[in-house]
């Protein structure tokens, strides 16, 4: 896209001209977002947060039975599923019965590809792609609708934080809103249509960490929504210099795409003076996850519904079904990340009756560090769009040396291979000398995990001692 921060146009624009265009991009954002959709599923949602318990069997399954039975109709994956089983949701009568139904895994996803769309699903339709934790690209498609849903939680878990419409915010994530090649002046940009301050995740270090600061506190956002690494880093700097953050505004600081450690979570919010809510969501869009003003983590009923599958060691796989994608709905599906269920019994002080976890597990890749101090996560991408690459995986050796394992297709060509190194060396920077490492195979964890990112360096050792320190 023309306008995107990752165009040619963006990148080579002068600072006024980006600003403009990160505007510019979030009004296209909002009229894509379906706005009647969105008005009316957060005008739902707040209120049914605050169903009782006893209610969600009956609501979920009503939920489940219409999905399901727009799923035999027009989606040809499960109307295959559907009549090869002898399946008849309509007859559903308990959650129960919605076992019937086997679980769904991403490779049976990626192997079924169009076959997953609803032929009915409306135009225009949005096609994305993430390799996940699983290593492998899996396509989804979404409609207007399906952002709209999206967005009305997203807004939810804001106001959680204290945030409300057209206050400021700050965004401290994976835009690269700054040319990776830039070193000096300002590392942010203001995105007024969203009066939002915009930081580069991928330039912070230990150098210019107090400049990222001072940027908060000046433009002193309500909210801050960032990754927990990035926001952790810049808290561990403010403890190691024993300082506070000095903006008055900040009510919460929200973050998600990387597991939030406890240990982050106590120094983040001792230094910007402010709870922090963490949010788990999935591409795929079958659960989500957010923290109340408890500081608890609540899995939201009215998005979808979710089953723990246990594996006898007090942690569960999360098996979701999502209830606001009808272009491309997952059934049972099993998704990448596992949590800590709670005492199912337990119930919030928040009031809201959602079912809580202790933890959320997923997403504990390692990250790459860069001889500058640079703290660097998710890479996804640098390998979208890369045909014939089937799997990949990014192993930091030394501080300035990365090799990417990659399990390559017919498809893949020395051109491709060359466009993986350039936009691996534009997100790591032209210290870190980077290696492609063809492999037949990427070996699993014990959990069968695909580790995205490997580092051998000695990662506790480092997070001891100052983070801007090499």
């Amino acid at each position: 896209m023309i306008l995107s921060c990752r165009s040619a146009l963006y990148q080579n624009a002068p600072v006024g001209l980006q600003e403009q265009l990160l505007s510019l991009q979030a009004g296209l954002r909002r009229l894509v977002t379906g706005r009647r959709a969105l008005h009316r599923v957060a005008g739902e949602i707040s209120v049914s947060q605050w169903l009782p318990r006893s209610t969600w069997e009956t609501w979920q399954l009503e939920q489940m039975r219409q999905l399901a039975s727009h799923a035999a109709r027009h989606v040809p994956y499960y109307r295959a599923l559907f009549g090869r089983l002898n399946i008849d949701p309509s007859g559903w009568r308990s959650l129960e019965d919605l076992r019937q139904l086997p679980v769904l895994t991403k490779p049976e996803v990626i192997e079924a590809g169009t076959a997953m769309l609803a032929g009915n699903a409306p135009w225009p339709r949005f096609k994305g792609s993430t390799s996940g934790t699983t290593g492998r690209a899996m396509p989804g498609w979404r409609d207007r609708t399906s952002i709209a849903f999206e967005q009305a939680f997203v807004d939810r878990q804001a106001t959680w934080a204290g945030y409300r419409p057209g206050d400021r915010r700050a965004w401290l994530r994976g835009d690269p809103i700054i040319p990776r090649r830039q070193t000096g002046g300002p590392l942010w940009r203001i995105n007024r249509h969203d009066n939002m301050l915009m930081l580069s995740s991928y330039h912070l270090n230990r150098d210019n960490g107090m400049a990222y600061l001072d940027a908060l506190a000046e433009f002193d956002p309500v909210m801050l929504q960032a990754y927990p690494s990035s926001v952790s880093f810049l808290a561990r700097l403010l403890e190691d210099l024993d300082e506070r953050y000095r903006g008055r505004a900040l009510k919460g600081i929200v973050t998600s795409s990387e597991t939030l450690s406890p240990e982050d979570r106590r120094i983040i919010s001792e230094r910007f003076g402010c709870p922090v809510f963490d949010w788990y969501g999935a591409f795929e869009r079958v659960a989500a996850i957010g923290t109340c003003e408890h500081g608890n983590y609540h899995v939201m009923e009215d998005y979808g519904l979710v089953e723990f599958e246990d594996n006898g060691d007090g942690t569960a796989n999360l098996i979701g079904t999502g209830f606001g994608n009808q272009c491309m709905p997952l059934l049972r599906y099993r998704a990448d990340d596992m949590v800590v269920p709670a005492d199912p019994d337990y119930q919030c002080p928040c009031g809201r009756s959602f079912r809580v976890v202790e933890r959320v597990l997923g997403r504990v890749d390692d990250a790459i560090r860069t001889p500058d101090g640079t703290h660097v996560v998710m890479l996804d991408w640098i390998f979208s769009g890369l045909p014939g690459l089937i799997e990949a995986q990014v192993v930091q050796e030394r501080l300035d040396y990365v090799r990417i394992r990659i399990v390559a297709g017919p498809d893949f060509t020395a051109r491709t291979g060359q466009l993986l190194l350039t936009r691996a060396q534009e997100r790591l920077g032209r210290e870190v000398r980077i290696e492609l490492e063809r492999v037949p195979g990427i070996e699993r964890t014990r959990n069968g995990k695909f580790r995205q990112i490997v580092s051998h360096l000695k990662m506790e050792a480092q997070r001891r001692e100052s983070p801007w320190q090499v």
